[in-house]
């Protein structure tokens, strides 16, 4: 190779490899994980066990002043769904259990309370949506409630198990996105167990599932563009591939859809989010950094946010707010000592849900 085109082979490879970075702000930080506690029997059996080291943020939504974070699931952990302000005069505020502790009971046979939170999103209306995984014997769920009314359960469906398996070892859902359409309110959700895409409609309560055969799904998310709007996804079993389908094959009960490889990612991607610009962001498992695409434009993965040591097989969670700002959660277990931190930037979008709709 001629030294001419070298360098320009190697000025072509570092603008690929560089790092776009978003200026964020730090919000909070913690060393430790604390909740408020109130009175009550069940509540203390559930303090004394508390471990704040076993607290660690999977999902995240935002609405108005609040904030709501999905948490894994441990023993050692009494809530897996949880909201604080974003902003207040705390460095490192407290965890308050959404919508009350009365729904984060533990007994094994309350199946009547919220069991393993996974994807949350909330719509432009004021609700939660909040994807429940269920346990041995309880069955998956999906939450919807009213933020706008004291945040009161507008409505629970619990899948089929012609739709979600009621066996919790051949099931395991994973995340949820919304679509807004001119007469009702469609949720896409994966299920990493199954070769399925389920989807639910507000509108009628009915839930249903779409077959993709030879694929299991992880995390996904939906493009701005009403007129051909399209589901993202991400493989399960840790596959770098990146897949589109077009909500036009999701409608149809017992159908099948026909996702199209995208393209790849160096990494496998565990969390994606697609503004209204049409900029996917993307974090990924045990990577210090993230990336965004443009789906408008050829795949290019571009590194826009990296750090300089995590340690941590989940390290960050992101949403998007009506305000253009990006939301992200770290969390870094490096150096022996674990540490969170809330950040915030500026990013000039906000979640392809606020596009403005066709009028009916």
């Amino acid at each position: 190779m001629s030294p001419f085109f070298a360098a320009i082979f190697l000025h072509a490879l570092c603008l690929a490899n560089a790092v776009n970075d978003i200026n964020f702000s730090t919000v909070y930080e913690w060393d430790k994980f604390d909740f408020v506690w109130p009175s009550g029997s069940n509540i203390s059996n559930n303090r004394q066990t508390f471990n704040p080291n076993y607290v660690h943020p999977r999902y995240m939504a935002v609405f108005g002043e609040r904030l709501f974070l999905s948490l894994d699931l441990k023993s050692e952990v009494p809530a897996t769904l949880v909201w604080l302000p974003k902003s207040g005069t705390s460095t490192a505020p407290k965890l308050h259990p959404f919508p009350s502790w009365n729904l984060h009971i533990k007994y094994r046979e309350e199946c009547d309370t919220i069991k393993v939170t996974q994807g949350i999103v909330a719509d432009p209306d004021g609700r939660l949506w909040v994807l429940d995984d269920g346990t041995y014997g309880c069955s998956s769920k999906l939450w919807i409630f009213d933020l706008n009314n004291n945040d009161t359960t507008e409505r629970v469906h619990q899948f089929p198990d012609t739709v979600v398996s009621h066996s919790s070892s051949k099931r395991s859902l994973r995340d949820v996105v919304i679509d807004k359409t001119p007469d009702d309110y469609l949720a896409y959700i994966t299920d990493s167990e199954s070769e399925n895409i389920v989807v639910y409609s507000r509108k009628t309560d009915q839930s249903w599932s779409v077959k993709t055969p030879g694929r299991k799904w992880d995390a996904l998310d939906l493009s701005p563009n009403r007129e051909a709007r399209q589901l993202y996804l991400t493989e399960r079993s840790y596959s770098n591939e990146l897949y589109s389908v077009s909500v036009s094959e999701l409608k149809n009960e017992g159908g099948t859809a026909a996702p199209k490889r995208i393209g790849k990612w160096r990494e496998y991607a565990y969390r994606i989010v697609i503004d209204n610009a049409n900029i996917l962001y993307a974090a990924f498992n045990y990577k210090k950094y993230l990336s965004k695409w443009n789906i408008s434009e050829p795949f290019r993965e571009q590194r826009v946010h990296e750090v300089a040591k995590l340690d941590c097989s989940w390290p960050f969670t992101f949403t998007l707010d009506a305000d253009d700002t990006l939301w992200m959660t770290e969390r870094n277990e490096s150096g022996g000592v674990l540490r969170h931190k809330l950040f915030k930037a500026a990013v000039g979008a906000r979640p392809h849900l606020l596009t403005a709709l066709p009028t009916p």
